[in-house]
């Protein structure tokens, strides 16, 4: 199915998931001046978090103030707590960078976090639930001492007790095995909409388990590059090891079953990331390099995957040479899902279906859980 064949209403959460560009707001205009089922728009651009792009774009273009009042204080709310909620985690995020760097340890900085504060136009227009980080392995003591130091703890919340449960060392060390993070640390916070800070440690960008790719994390860690975050220094994975890892972070959760199973897989603010990621920086990345350091780590089918998607979703943004060189002969891969597992499983839908459609989780092949649950048991015991 192509783009232009989805309902009107799936088109608009499309064309506005991403900044847009001035020749597309007679596009915009256009769809905003037909019959528009507004309960569909708003379910799936908060389910995809995309609403308060929605809203910026809306703004840019002076469209706002056509919408309905209603929808109008649903979007300024919105707007508001997440500005609010950001802002706070932001705040933590200076206090961790500042212990690391007292410490000389680089720790780049991933996913949301980053893209908020140096791709996204604004810092509400980006929505994140955790802070993500990237570290050696052999890091791992001088990171938690850090965290420790400021608070946080390696455990799980007690909605209940409203209370942080530390988790035991073999709970911790089962965990590190198991996954490509370390246990997540929490800390509570007084902030009424960000009442709990959590923080992911990853020190791998792909997944364990039967993962056919490896790509060294020490090797990211020694190309990273300093950056300001809010007037902070931090670090980040340089112009092309950042595609990568959000090439791999959007792959996995994609075709993974724990993601899948939990309606986390196909998330359009990932494909938005990667997309508005390139279209910044398009002139600082060498393309060349890419291909070479992609053919290097045998990523040639994640990176297509997300190259092909990205372009079918918001227009295209990869040189032709680049997507060339990593397409594969075969391109059935791009339907597959239960990666994890030795014989994966294929959607019987089209992307943009499985995409805006949750009822897909009823058709997934029950018996391709098994890589999910061997990961469950090794994480929760």
């Amino acid at each position: 199915m192509r783009k232009e064949d989805i309902s009107i209403e799936r088109q608009l959460v499309l064309l506005t998931a991403v900044e847009m560009e001035a020749s597309q707001e007679e596009v915009l205009k256009r769809i905003l001046s037909g019959n528009i089922e507004w309960s569909e728009v708003i379910y799936q651009m908060i389910t995809h978090r995309t609403l308060n792009m929605f809203r910026y774009n809306l703004k840019k273009f002076n469209l706002y103030d056509n919408l309905e009042k209603e929808l109008q204080r649903l979007m300024d709310t919105q707007w508001a707590v997440f500005g609010e909620r950001n802002s706070c985690y932001l705040q933590k995020l200076q206090e961790i960078l500042g212990e690391f760097e007292k410490r000389k340890l680089i720790i780049p900085v991933l996913k949301g976090n980053l893209l908020a504060s140096i791709v996204y136009p604004e810092i509400e227009t980006r929505i994140f639930n955790d802070l993500d980080m990237l570290m050696k392995l052999e890091d791992v003591v001088p990171v938690v001492e850090a965290l420790e130091s400021l608070g946080y703890i390696q455990g799980n919340y007690d909605e209940e007790k409203e209370a942080i449960v530390e988790v035991s060392r073999k709970e911790k060390v089962l965990h590190q095995m198991a996954t490509h993070e370390i246990h997540q640390f929490l800390k509570l916070s007084d902030n009424k909409f960000a009442k709990l800070v959590e923080v992911d440690v990853n020190h791998d960008i792909l997944w364990k388990g039967n993962c056919p790719y490896k790509v060294q994390t020490k090797d990211l860690i020694q190309r990273a590059v300093p950056v300001d975050i809010h007037h902070i220094k931090g670090y980040m994975l340089d112009y092309i090891d950042n595609i990568i890892q959000l090439c791999c972070h959007l792959y996995k959760e994609a075709c993974l079953m724990i993601w899948i199973a939990s309606l986390k897989d196909l998330k359009l603010y990932k494909f938005a990331d990667l997309y508005m990621y390139i279209r910044k920086f398009s002139e600082k990345i060498d393309w060349n390099m890419l291909v070479g350091r992609v053919k290097e780590y045998n990523l040639d089918k994640i990176v297509y995957y997300n190259f092909h998607y990205i372009e079918l979703m918001f227009g295209e943004i990869v040189p032709e040479f680049v997507k060339d060189s990593f397409k594969p002969d075969d391109l059935s891969y791009l339907d597959e899902y239960a990666i994890e597992n030795k014989e994966p499983s294929k959607w019987q839908f089209d992307f943009f279906t499985r995409l805006f459609d949750v009822n897909r989780i009823l058709s997934i092949d029950k018996s391709k859980a098994e890589g999910m649950n061997r990961f469950l048991d090794a994480k929760f015991g």
